[in-house]
């Protein structure tokens, strides 16, 4: 692929990630706020939205298809670049997603007896997680695409045994950096 195209469709994905994620908070929040639907049926929700594409991954196996047209054109290019490999982060991912689903169920059923605790959250905690996830997104992507975009399919071997463990590892810095901020904004 040519770098004009490939900086092109990069770009969209970024641009439509950002919109889709910025949304998915809005109604999340609209949802608790508005609604006042109970947090332990929305993370029972959430459980049984990611249990399902968590299936329907292991279903689709191979496929790019995509509802969004710049993803499945990101499946495609990536499918070609990263081999093997693509098949197994695939794969990966899909076990990821039935983890966190059980992981939901479990805090919905623990949850359960739990008071609403997003009634007294101050805005600039939720604009805060706001930031960060978009933050951490963009920088994940970005690193993800100088991995894949500037090496061969060869140099690329273990790529997604590499990547899961940079993602274990930033994920859990980022929960430690986030209960301190809870410790020091939030709870006093």
């Amino acid at each position: 692929m040519e770098q004009a195209a490939l900086k092109k469709m990069r770009t969209k994905q970024i641009a439509v990630s950002n919109l889709f994620v910025g949304l998915m908070i809005i109604v999340f929040f609209m949802l608790i706020q508005m609604v006042k639907i109970q947090f332990t049926h929305f993370l029972f929700c959430l459980g049984i939205l990611m249990l399902l594409q968590g299936i329907l991954g292991f279903m689709k196996k191979g496929t790019t298809k995509s509802i969004i047209p710049i993803f499945e054109q990101v499946a495609i290019y990536e499918k070609e670049k990263l081999g093997k490999e693509w098949e197994k982060e695939k794969w990966l991912d899909n076990v990821w997603k039935v983890v966190l689903s059980g992981i939901m169920f479990i805090q919905s059923f623990s949850f359960k007896n739990v008071g609403d605790p997003f009634s007294d959250v101050e805005p600039v905690f939720i604009i805060f997680l706001y930031l960060l996830i978009l933050a951490l997104m963009n920088i994940s992507m970005l690193f993800r695409f100088r991995k894949i975009d500037r090496l061969t399919q060869g140099e690329l071997k273990g790529y997604t045994r590499e990547s899961n463990m940079m993602g274990i590892a930033f994920g859990l810095l980022m929960a430690i950096i986030i209960c301190i901020f809870i410790g020091f904004f939030v709870l006093p």
